[in-house]
């Protein structure tokens, strides 16, 4: 436990550095404001903010995230850390009744912001919620700051809820990805991982998930990242596992000179084809485009590319099959070992310890090593993961890990403006697989003899 006079000089720290980090925000703003260029294009979804902006925002977070913590009763902390839940469900139902895009037809010349009473909003052509349940709802809301009560039971919209104003499909994560199948793999949550026999299964179809919904079936959401890829000229990039290429097809416009390969499963591969036919027909009839049926299990038939892609394809996975993936990849670099490369592109879960692999990316002190609050929903969306399926979000040391056991390196991990980064593999020195294999399993054999003995003693 920290002496007062440990908190006192930590709160002084932490509050120089929210201090420069706030003005290095305000500076952001007062630049973009010069080139004529609104607040608001900033809090768009999807916007790229500067380099030093991002820096700013996550060291500022994470500050204010270790200020709460200092100066909050530690009860009164974990209480409110047990009922988040609540204000999650408050937003569900706000997206769900369309509460953002109520707001802002009613007064379109500010985006809502204006305000609409809670009467007009209760209205059966409105929500048809009742009124009273409505306002607990939106106050909820408003105290997180996602909503405004600009005067008594009149409800406006702020600049954190205008990103949802016609935005389907950031409402359609909201509602139906996190509202309902996220949620709800969350409530069957601590049922998996307290049980004693389910808390060891590595098993794709016995997780949280299908636990909540009866369900053999799986899901993974789409993301897109951030690359140099202007650098790589004309080269091919293949999307291993790809889907209908929703990534390829962003940068197949974004960059004309690139040529793509995407493969997936033969219903998959049919799907993407009609994708591509309606929305970038040219580069897919100009060749630019292929579509390939191919396993990522079995190996890579089409060696010697620059790029191979496993976009949100490693944390649906446990570490088994991780190494299966990644071996089945590494004879494809082979070809141009110098060139060659396999992107990793998943949410790194960055831990307030750090990483020994790769300081560089660790926060200053005295932040924890992660940004602490700024890095808050990666260990969410982990716990996600491991709810519906059997994979995790992965540290870079954890990966690191793996493409060594796989004949690869980690070459370099590129800090995305966003939630998701890029690993970068790179050709490693080759590992005997069996002889991995005999150890991991001699290993396994030692911890087995350990329990029995144990049990022994009991």
């Amino acid at each position: 436990m920290l002496s007062i006079q440990d908190k006192v000089q930590q709160l002084r720290s932490l509050v120089r550095l929210l201090s420069d980090a706030s003005e290095e925000v305000i500076q952001s703003w007062l630049i973009d404001d010069a080139l004529s260029n609104s607040f608001e294009d900033d809090t768009k979804s999807g916007s790229i903010p500067s380099h030093r902006l991002f820096e700013a925002r996550r060291t500022l977070l994470g500050a204010a995230g270790m200020i709460i913590d200092i100066v909050q009763d530690p009860q009164a902390r974990l209480m409110e850390l047990a009922a988040q839940f609540y204000e999650a469900r408050a937003l569900h139902i706000a997206v769900q009744a369309g509460i953002p895009d109520i707001l802002a037809e009613d007064n379109e010349e500010d985006g809502g912001e204006k305000g609409v009473s809670l009467e007009a909003l209760a209205l059966a052509g409105r929500t048809g919620i009742n009124a009273q349940k409505l306002g607990s709802v939106l106050r909820c809301l408003c105290t997180a700051h996602v909503f405004s009560e600009v005067s008594p039971d009149t409800f406006a919209n702020t600049p954190t809820s205008k990103c949802l104003v016609n935005n389907e499909p950031l409402q359609a994560w909201i509602s139906h990805t996190m509202g309902v199948l996220s949620y709800e793999t969350s409530r069957k949550l601590p049922e998996v991982v307290l049980d004693p026999t389910r808390t060891h299964s590595q098993a794709p179809l016995e997780t949280a998930f299908q636990l909540a919904f009866d369900t053999p079936l799986s899901i993974w959401p789409p993301l897109y990242a951030d690359y140099p890829w202007a650098e790589l000229g004309d080269a091919t990039i293949v999307d291993v596992g790809g889907g209908v290429g929703g990534m390829s097809l962003d940068l197949a416009r974004m960059y004309p000179r690139l040529r793509f390969l995407i493969q997936d499963q033969p219903d998959v591969v049919t799907e993407a084809r009609l994708v591509w036919q309606k929305e970038y027909s040219e580069a897919l009839n100009a060749g630019r485009v292929q579509l390939m049926v191919h396993d990522f299990f079995t190996e890579q038939p089409f060696p010697g590319a620059e790029v191979y892609i496993l976009r949100y394809i490693l944390h649906d996975q446990n570490d088994k099959n991780c190494l299966k993936i990644l071996r089945a990849l590494r004879p494809a670099l082979l070809i141009q070992p110098e060139t060659s490369r396999i992107l990793i592109c998943d949410q790194i879960l960055h831990t307030t310890f750090g990483s020994t692999t790769f300081p560089a990316l660790n926060a200053p002190a005295p932040l924890p090593a992660n940004y602490g609050d700024a890095s808050r929903f990666a260990h969410m969306w982990d716990l996600s993961i491991m709810g519906t399926f059997t994979g995790k979000e992965r540290t870079v040391d954890e990966l690191s890990v793996l493409a060594k056991k796989a004949g690869l390196r980690v070459e370099k991990v590129w800090v995305c403006r966003g939630l998701v980064w890029i690993t970068e593999l790179r050709l490693g020195e080759e590992v005997d697989e069996e002889l991995e294999e005999d150890l991991e399993e001699a290993q396994r054999d030692v911890e087995s003899d350990t329990e029995v003995e144990e049990g022994s003693e009991e």
